[in-house]
């Protein structure tokens, strides 16, 4: 898909490239860490910019999943959760889809309020994310707080693997601090303030 102009600035592009020579800004934006950093006036920017991709092709997946965390960035779940459907059913190979389809039907409630026919199927989408890409570890980090806050904190007992065993395995290795700072901030959980010490975020 071609971009003939930064979405951000304006500046004219090349066919090759996926960032702007002026402002930095991406074309094509993966991440809800990533799209932070922009304020309201950055966001429909880009919103316009992935719309019109959109247009031009329906089964775009870099548009719907830009689309999708514009979305879910304003907090519009409904439209967020429609892009992210769509990329399941035209792209299940793409890891995040389902990973962020979780967030958006979490709509930034607690996690133990949810129900558990809502919660058994986030599993499913976390799940299958983790299966997909077991470097994105945003995904183990949901599903764990997702265990405690849910199973931990109703006192219910907690299918494998608990929500210990998930953050032990995170203990090891770097974690994106913008993608793991936006996850904090959206999902609603009960957790002491050392739950996320011990490894490391970059």
């Amino acid at each position: 898909m071609e971009v003939r102009e930064c979405p951000q600035c304006g500046a004219p592009t090349t066919r090759s490239q996926r960032q702007c020579g002026y402002c930095k800004a991406e074309f094509f934006v993966t991440n809800l860490g990533y799209l932070g950093r922009f304020d309201s006036n950055g966001i429909e920017k880009y919103l316009k910019h992935y719309k019109g991709l959109v247009n031009q092709n329906s089964h775009n997946t870099e548009g719907m999943l830009g689309l999708g965390l514009c979305y879910l960035q304003m907090g519009t779940y409904p439209l967020a959760q429609k892009q992210f459907e769509q990329i399941i059913e035209t792209s299940p190979e793409v890891s995040s889809a389902y990973y962020y389809y979780a967030l958006a039907n979490i709509k930034g409630r607690r996690l133990m309020t949810l129900s558990l026919s809502e919660v058994r199927q986030l599993e499913m989408y976390l799940n299958t994310a983790i299966q997909l890409d077991t470097q994105a570890l945003q995904y183990r980090l949901l599903l764990a707080m997702l265990k405690r806050d849910y199973y931990e904190e109703n006192g219910m007992k907690v299918p494998p693997p608990t929500a210990a065993e998930l953050l032990s395995d995170l203990n090891r290795q770097a974690i994106d601090r913008n993608e793991i700072e936006h996850l904090i901030k959206s999902v609603k959980v009960a957790m002491p303030d050392d739950y996320f010490s011990g490894f490391p975020i970059v």
